[in-house]
C-alpha cells in the first residue's frame, strides 16, 4: 500500500516564499494498493497535482478508477474538485463516498460548486462517469482492496476520520478533530459542554478506529498558546494528536492541516515538540509536506534511498523523501 500527500494546509491555500517546504495545498491524499486500486481522500487545491499525475496513467485515456472518500465538505476540502482533470476525461469511473451533511447530498455540495456565480464551467461538463455512495459515520464497508472503516470526528457538521486496510498494512486519516474535554462539535454529537463521560466514550472510538496503524495522520493545527478562545474551530494541538497516537498504539503519528499562517519555521517547531514529548512512546512522529510518500509494507530489500543514502530503521515503512530542507522524515 503506497500513501501520498498532495496538500495538507489547512483552512484555505496559501502560496508564500516561507511554506514552499511543506507545501500551500490543502488537503488531498491518495492511496494506491499493490494491484493498483486508487483511493482519494479530499478534494483540496492539492488534487490539481494529483490529476495532472493520473492523466498520465490510464486516466489520460478514460480507463481509470478511483473511489473518492469524503471527509467533510468545507471549501478547503472539495475546493479543488472544479480543477481535477480526471473528471473532465470521458471514460473515466470516480464513486464519491460520503456522509454528506444534514439535508444535503454529496452530489448537490458538488454540483454547487459549478453554479455559474461561482465558476464557468457547468457540472454536466464533467465527462466522467461519477456515482455516489452514502453511508452513516459509524460504517463499515469493502472497496475492492481497501476494508474501510469510519468515524464521526468533533469537527462542525458532520466531519468523518478513515481506517483503510489494504495488503495486510493500515492507515487512518482524522484531518480535523478539536479537543473534546473542551467543546463538542458536529451534526448528532454537539450539545453541552463536554463531561468526562462523553470524552471518554469520544476517545476510545477515536483510538479504537486508528487501533495500531501503520500511519496514523492526526490534525495539529494549533500551538497549545493559540487554542485560547478557538475551541469551537474544530482543530487540534500537537499534544491532542500525540495523545490518541498513544491510546491507539500506532506506529507512527504523520501531524497534518498545518494552519495557514504557519511558515516552515514554525511547522519546524510543530514537529521538534511532538519528537521531544513522545521521545518516551514506542511511535515515530513525521509532519506532513507535499511529495511526501510511505510505502507500507514492502521488502527490505526494496526500500528506497534517502537524501543521506540507505536509511536504517523500520522495515514496514518505505518512505521516498522529496522534502528539500529540514527535518528529516524519521526512519
Amino acid at each position: 500500500m503506497e500513501l501520498k500527500i498532495y496538500g495538507c494546509r489547512g483552512s484555505y491555500p496559501m502560496a508564500r516564499r516561507d511554506v514552499l517546504s511543506y507545501g500551500g495545498n490543502s488537503t488531498c491524499i491518495h492511496i494506491r494498493s499493490a494491484s493498483g486500486q486508487d483511493i482519494i481522500i479530499d478534494g483540496g487545491s492539492g488534487i490539481r497535482s494529483l490529476g495532472e499525475e493520473m492523466m498520465r496513467r490510464e486516466f489520460g485515456l478514460g480507463k481509470g478508477e478511483a473511489h473518492v472518500l469524503v471527509g467533510h465538505t468545507h471549501w478547503d476540502h472539495i475546493l479543488g474538485y472544479p480543477f481535477f482533470d480526471p473528471l473532465y476525461q470521458e471514460g473515466n469511473r470516480f464513486v464519491f463516498v460520503s456522509a454528506g451533511q444534514t439535508d444535503a447530498h454529496i452530489k448537490d455540495i458538488l454540483s454547487g460548486q459549478h453554479d455559474d456565480i461561482h465558476f464557468p464551467v457547468p457540472f454536466a461538463d464533467l465527462r466522467a462517469d461519477m456515482d455516489y455512495k452514502a453511508f452513516k459515520p459509524g460504517e463499515v464497508f469493502q472497496i475492492g482492496d481497501f476494508r474501510v472503516e469510519t468515524v464521526q470526528l468533533n469537527h462542525p457538521g458532520i466531519t468523518v476520520g478513515y481506517r483503510i486496510e489494504a495488503d495486510g498494512r493500515v492507515a487512518t486519516v482524522y484531518t480535523d478533530n478539536a479537543r473534546v474535554r473542551k467543546v463538542r462539535l458536529g451534526d448528532g454529537q454537539g450539545g453541552p459542554e463536554p463531561d468526562p463521560v462523553f470524552t471518554k466514550v469520544f476517545l476510545d472510538r477515536l483510538s479504537r478506529t486508528a487501533r495500531e496503524s501503520d500511519i496514523f495522520i492526526h490534525d495539529s493545527h494549533f500551538f497549545e498558546h493559540e487554542m485560547m478562545g478557538r475551541y469551537h474551530w474544530g482543530h487540534s494541538t500537537v499534544e491532542d494528536a500525540l495523545e490518541l497516537a498513544v491510546l491507539a498504539e500506532v506506529k507512527r503519528l504523520v501531524l497534518f492541516h498545518h494552519a495557514p499562517e504557519h511558515s516552515d519555521t514554525v511547522v519546524d517547531e510543530k514537529l521538534f515538540l511532538a519528537r521531544d514529548l513522545s521521545r518516551e512512546f514506542d511511535f515515530k512522529v513525521d509532519c506532513a509536506f507535499e511529495g511526501l510518500t510511505y510505502k507500507v509494507g514492502e521488502a527490505e530489500g526494496e526500500r528506497a534511498r534517502a537524501r543521506a543514502g540507505e536509511r536504517d530503521g523500520d522495515e514496514e515503512v518505505d518512505l521516498k523523501l522529496n522534502h528539500k530542507r529540514r527535518p528529516e522524515v524519521s526512519s
